[in-house]
């Protein structure tokens, strides 16, 4: 594959940054999982050490501090999301790293191209998700290997830096364990068995030790080491090896990577012991599916470790897939994307114009709250523009074998834009925790205390949207429908979520 030229490079890293942070300020948490996951940043907002007891103190730590910085600018909440926008740019960039030394210089924008059009990336990394660390170490880890054959202190650097990240700040002894596993099996391979790789890995090795050593005793000092420990010691190694029921969402969250890798590995079948350079994304994958096997903080994000090595192999299957199979493969991007652009302003009409009339009375049954008029022009110009812009750009694409990758790359980032620019208003109206919490302030007096028995996502949406004093002889009672008292009469007020009418909450005022 061709050298890609410099001036392509700028116009990639410039989507790369604008896929990457665009839509994370400015909306509330949508689902328990971010909820979840601003719950450690606001104890550690009070005293950043408390990060050390998170279950992912590396993301925690990030938040905190990015949200610090750019407070004058933006919510707490906001700040804390665009973590996921900074630690989505390392991995790219070290996924193209990695590309870059494993097959030459061409890969590495093909390899980046590939991992943005990742329908499971788009969802993730644009939440506030400690799965995107994860993502980024596990890039880290990867680029240091592919490095560690030619560069003793990059690779080195690299490897000690990811596999200290992993330890201290992420899962901690299970993905100690993957990482291990990755470092150590391209030892079985010719190109790594040379003593330049071997050095880097006595480096890389050395400087987890010291970092990881050096960081347990001073937790051990500041009395947070058995937090810590309990958090990612022993007791969340055996807490693994489960379930399988993970891999049942790889499918779609990898789509469209895995197609490409398959004919990655197909073309080079006949050969693939003389095919070196797919060996260790093959043994990287391998690794990254046996840290899956323990619970990450989502459902579907432990997955996420999956996708650089799918990448690299996708951005080699680009190069070598037939040019019917590439055709084939760019045009059902084109018609897919065509799709979306339809079906999103069809709904986007339904919302605020009420055209066609059954979707527009579908969809307000499904979200009564929401009021038309509430997306901004600002909004609608920029989604027009992205959508004829791409439109545009269709018969522009250079016939170049990155072809395949580069419609769904600016097609996921056109999804992406269409979502938040038309549709962020109406999300907010049906999943949001805001508004709810907003109808439950007009109903307490405004100097009240709340005693509340909730779900945990939501009681860290209370205490982000509603610092009331918290007491446990409040009169003031806050509880899940599931949960409410049997003598304690009809409640004050009753609510939920729109898009979640089964999760609902119940205000009751119970004198003492």
């Amino acid at each position: 594959m061709n050298p890609t030229q410099p001036a392509k490079l700028f116009w990639l890293l410039l989507l790369a940054t604008f896929w990457a942070f665009y839509g994370l300020a400015g909306r509330d948490a949508w689902k328990a999982d971010e909820a979840l996951a601003l719950a450690p940043i606001l104890e550690a907002q009070a005293d950043l050490s408390r990060a050390w007891l998170a279950p992912a103190p590396l993301h925690v730590w990030a938040a905190t501090l990015l949200a610090k910085f750019a407070a004058p600018w933006v919510t707490l909440q906001d700040g804390a999301r665009l973590t996921s926008g900074v630690f989505t740019l390392v991995s790219l960039l070290f996924t193209a790293l990695a590309a870059r030394r494993l097959f030459g210089p061409g890969f590495a924008a093909a390899a980046v191209l590939a991992l943005i059009g990742c329908l499971g990336l788009m969802l993730r990394m644009h939440a506030l998700a400690p799965e995107t660390a994860l993502l980024a170490a596990w890039s880290v880890l990867i680029a240091g290997v592919a490095c560690g054959r030619d560069s003793l202190r990059l690779g080195g650097a690299l490897i000690g830096l990811a596999l200290s990240a992993l330890f201290l700040g992420l899962h901690g002894l299970p993905d100690l364990a993957a990482g291990l596993t990755l470092l150590l099996l391209p030892l079985l391979l010719p190109d790594w068995r040379r003593s330049g790789y071997r050095r880097a890995l006595l480096l890389g090795l050395g400087l987890a030790a010291t970092l990881s050593a050096a960081t347990m005793l001073m937790l051990h000092a500041g009395g947070l080491f058995e937090g810590w420990w309990h958090e990612h010691g022993f007791q969340r190694l055996a807490s693994g090896v489960t379930s399988f029921r993970a891999y049942s969402e790889l499918p779609w969250v990898a789509w469209p990577l895995w197609p490409l890798a398959l004919a990655a590995l197909w073309h080079e079948h006949r050969r693939f012991g003389r095919a070196r350079e797919l060996h260790l994304p093959l043994l990287a994958l391998l690794a990254a599916l046996l840290s899956t096997l323990w619970p990450s903080w989502s459902r579907d994000g432990g997955l996420l470790p999956l996708l650089p090595p799918l990448a690299l192999l996708a951005a080699h299957g680009v190069d070598t897939m037939k040019r019917g199979a590439a055709q084939a493969f760019y045009w059902f991007g084109v018609v897919c994307f065509l799709f979306f652009i339809i079906a999103f302003w069809t709904y986007f009409a339904a919302l605020e114009w009420g055209l066609p009339t059954r979707l527009a009375a579908h969809l307000a049954r499904l979200t009564p709250s929401y009021q038309r008029g509430s997306v901004a022009l600002g909004g609608v110009l920029l989604a027009l523009l992205a959508s004829a812009l791409w439109l545009l750009a269709i018969p522009l694409f250079p016939r170049a074998k990155i072809r395949p990758v580069l419609v769904w790359a600016s097609g996921m980032v056109l999804v992406w834009v269409l979502l938040t620019a038309l549709f962020r208003p109406w999300m907010e109206a049906g999943w949001a925790y805001r508004p709810l919490i907003d109808e439950l302030r007009r109903e307490l007096p405004a100097d009240a205390c709340l005693n509340v028995d909730v779900d945990p996502a939501m009681r860290a949406m209370l205490r982000y949207h509603l610092p009331t004093r918290r007491e446990a002889n409040c009169p003031w009672l806050l509880v899940s429908a599931a949960r409410a008292p049997e003598s304690a009469g009809e409640p004050r007020w009753e609510g939920a979520r729109p898009r979640l009418k089964w999760q609902r909450y119940r205000l009751y005022y119970l004198p003492r």
